[in-house]
């Protein structure tokens, strides 16, 4: 992901001033147009990873809705089996047996890929929401200290 190589640039950045000269406490001077660019592609690089989550929640509707239409035709088709063979009554309770198995067996499937959905979801957004954080926190110490070396 480009947050990261970013995140690296910055972080570069920030042990190269401290290398340099001018030093004050634990201050360093960074070259204000490299911060700059660092956080114009930052913002550039964040958008396209919310992107990514969106196209990740979308795939995991898309599969849901998969699932439940497959649950629903296999129903279906359960239900025409059963209905085919009425005739006779132990052909109908095993057409209905193997209805209740098709349709159970659809409705785990689909709570299975749904609970997968669920978790790869939430753990992309998870790391979504960490690598976000930590970048937010880079780009407010960096602004702050930006700030204090403004100050007269």
């Amino acid at each position: 992901m480009k947050i990261y190589a970013l995140l690296e640039q910055l972080e570069q950045l920030a042990n190269d001033s401290r290398k340099g000269r001018l030093r004050f406490g634990n201050r360093i001077m960074v070259d204000e147009d490299e911060l700059l660019d660092l956080i114009d592609q930052m913002r550039a690089t964040i958008p396209e990873e919310i992107r990514q989550s969106n196209k990740m929640l979308t795939e995991r509707e898309r599969i849901l809705t998969t699932a439940q239409s497959e649950a629903e035709r296999l129903r279906q088709q359960a239900e025409a089996d059963a209905t085919r063979i009425v005739d006779e009554e132990k052909l109908l309770a095993e057409a209905r047996e193997r209805a209740d198995a098709i349709l159970t067996e659809a409705n785990e499937t689909a709570a299975v890929v749904r609970k997968g959905a669920d978790e790869y979801a939430a753990e992309v957004l998870r790391s979504l929401e960490q690598m976000l954080g930590s970048a937010m926190g880079h780009i407010r110490n960096g602004l702050s200290e930006l700030e204090k070396d403004r100050r007269p």
